[in-house]
Order: structure tokens, then C-alpha cells, then sequence
């Protein structure tokens, strides 16, 4: 299998920590202000502690919407690989941004751009990337596909912000901080058949799967009780990071070790963005040498979910710092909780 290019757009509004610490404001009426200066004190200090710096989302004034990212997106990627749509023969649509939940995303995207190919979509949090890519690889081995092209759209802050944005209690800090580092972003990633060996391999840990949740109405109905559960209401985002971020040292670096053993033949590693901070002291505790770690993604462009890796590799190769030839290792954390080790060769 061969990356043939990545199509990447962004939304227009560019938001800092400061800003952050003004919606918490707004959305605030009602608190005292003692909690909520407190809140936004140690908010700011966990901006510090992740390495937040900014994130992009769609500007509402100027009527921004998804859709028109995602297509860029596409054509972004058809133009770098020299392709037409006709060229692609499946279209999978991935990740946790999504206008439907019934039928898959993918089918209206490629509507949208005349393609006529197979269309499916997968659904694994920040993973869902990686699993597009394994899934690729395994069809291109079974000779099914010629050409597959892999889109996500993380636009996941919806206009006026979720109810996370309301200051309500110090304690709520605990598993919503992560929302006020997410970004937006779309991209899209064409594959070919090739001789070029791939190797994936995951380590799960279902047990932790109430660690970082979206649910819907009538979650409670499918799952058994969880105290983590629901925590600021349907449809928002619950996410608890330190732990989340324990579980991946404990988990992730044995895994990387045990996988790539040699940390110095790799030429680059790149991880999913939650925070360039953990992972740089994650690269340094597995072994893995100062520079090969690439951690530019999340200062710049915040966690932008299951686009991180593919924004990522795109930012370096407009640096410069991934070339053909390259050997690549992709090392993302998810929820799940999942970890995977992803080798191969630009």
C-alpha cells in the first residue's frame, strides 16, 4: 500500500487560550466569580501543562459550514496525486465529526463530488484513521480495490459551544478540560495498491471504554451504569484526560518498545495530538530519539481527533521532514481505550 497524497483544510476562526478563557466567561452567567476565576486560573495552567496554544473552527459570521472543508479537502487530495474521481474505486468516510448517524457519511460525499464507488464509513474515536488504513491494506491485498480514498471531517464544535463551555463546579474540570483544546479540520488521504509492506498491531483495553464519551439519547439503555457516564449531558463530550494520558504510559510505550525494538531506524514517529507535551516526555521515557517525535500538530491546530495524523504528515511534508523512503512509525492513543503501533514506508 502507498500514501499517494493528503488533502487538508481548516475553518477559518483561529482561537487562542485567551479566547478560551472569555467563552468560559460567556457561557458562565450566574456563577460566582470567585469559582469561575478559579476555574479559568487552573484552566490556564492546564493550557501550559498540555502545550495548548491555539485551534481553528469554523467562523459562524461568516456562515462557515462543514461541508465545503471536506470537499476541498478531497479535490486537495485528487489534484496533489494527479487523480480524477473517477479514479477512486471506495470511499470511506471516517471519524467522529459526521452529519449522520444513518446512512454512512461517505455516500453523501461522494455524491457530492460524482463519484460513482463503493462507500462505507468506520467509527473508533481518534483510531478511526488507523483502522481506515489497516482496512485499506487488507482489501488491497485481497486485489478487491485499486484506489481508496480515506476523508474525515472533525468539525465538532457546535455554534454557541456545548454546554461544556458553562462553568458549573472546579470538579467538572476533571473530565471536561480536553473539550477547550479540540480543533476543527478536514482531510482526505488517497492509497494505492503497491508491493510495500504495512504492519499494524493494537493493544485494547475495553475496560476503560467510559473514559472518553459522546452518548446519545437513550445511551443508558445499551450499556450497564457507569458514575463517568453522561456527565455533561447527551451529546457532549466527557473526557478523562489525565487518566486517559496514565493509561497510554503504562500501555502505549511497552507497546512501541515491544514493536519497533530499534527506536533509532525509524526516521519519524508521529503520535495522535491530544497534547505535544505528554508525548514528547512519552518519546523520551520509550527511548525514542530528541527529534523524531513529531508534536507540531497539537500547539497549532489543537486536537483535532482522527485528522491528527494525517495533518501531521502533511505538515511534514511541507517541511521537508517526511520524504519518500522515509520509515514511518504511527503511534496513536485513543478512546476505547486503544493503542496501536502502525510501520511502514512513505
Amino acid at each position: 500500500m502507498r500514501i499517494e497524497s493528503i488533502g487538508v483544510r481548516f475553518p477559518s476562526r483561529k482561537v487562542t487560550n485567551d479566547d478560551i478563557l472569555k467563552f468560559l466567561e460567556e457561557h458562565s452567567n450566574g456563577v460566582s466569580k470567585t469559582l469561575l476565576k478559579t476555574y479559568q486560573r487552573l484552566v490556564r495552567g492546564l493550557f501550559k501543562t498540555a502545550g495548548s496554544e491555539v485551534r481553528f473552527i469554523r467562523d459562524w459570521e461568516k456562515s462557515e459550514t462543514a461541508g465545503p472543508f471536506i470537499k476541498e479537502a478531497m479535490q486537495d487530495a485528487l489534484d496533489k496525486a494527479g487523480r480524477t474521481k473517477d479514479d477512486i474505486d471506495l470511499l470511506i468516510y471516517c471519524g467522529v465529526g459526521k452529519g449522520f448517524l444513518e446512512p454512512a457519511n461517505a455516500y453523501f460525499y461522494a455524491s457530492a463530488m460524482g463519484m460513482d464507488c463503493s462507500c462505507f464509513d468506520i467509527s473508533d474515536a481518534c483510531m478511526s484513521w488507523i483502522r481506515a488504513l489497516e482496512i485499506s491494506y487488507e482489501f488491497f491485498r485481497s486485489g478487491r480495490y485499486k484506489t481508496i480514498m480515506i476523508v474525515n471531517g472533525e468539525f465538532n464544535i457546535h455554534h454557541g459551544f456545548p454546554d461544556n463551555f458553562k462553568v458549573t463546579a472546579l470538579r467538572q474540570l476533571e473530565y471536561t478540560f480536553p473539550t477547550y483544546t479540540i480543533g476543527e479540520a478536514a482531510t482526505a488521504t488517497i492509497l494505492t495498491n503497491s508491493d510495500d509492506e504495512w504492519k499494524f498491531r493494537f493493544k485494547t483495553l475495553p475496560e476503560l471504554s467510559d473514559l472518553c464519551t459522546i452518548p446519545l439519547d437513550n445511551y443508558d439503555s445499551f450499556v450497564d451504569p457507569s458514575h463517568r457516564l453522561g456527565k455533561n449531558g447527551l451529546y457532549n463530550f466527557v473526557s478523562y484526560g489525565m487518566q486517559m494520558f496514565d493509561s497510554a504510559r503504562k500501555h502505549l510505550a511497552p507497546l512501541v518498545k515491544e514493536v519497533v525494538q530499534n527506536m533509532d531506524e525509524p526516521d519519524i514517529y508521529f503520535p495522535h495530538a491530544a497534547s505535544d507535551v505528554a508525548y514528547l516526555a512519552s518519546a523520551d521515557n520509550i527511548g525514542i530519539p530528541e527529534g523524531k517525535m513529531y508534536a507540531k500538530v497539537f500547539p497549532t491546530y489543537g486536537n483535532i481527533v482522527s485528522a491528527s495524523i494525517p495533518v501531521g504528515m502533511d505538515m511534514a511534508i511541507k517541511e521537508g521532514r517526511l520524504k519518500r523512503g522515509n520509515k514511518v512509525v504511527l503511534c496513536p492513543a485513543s478512546a476505547g481505550m486503544v493503542y496501536s503501533v502502525v510501520q511502514f514506508v512513505y
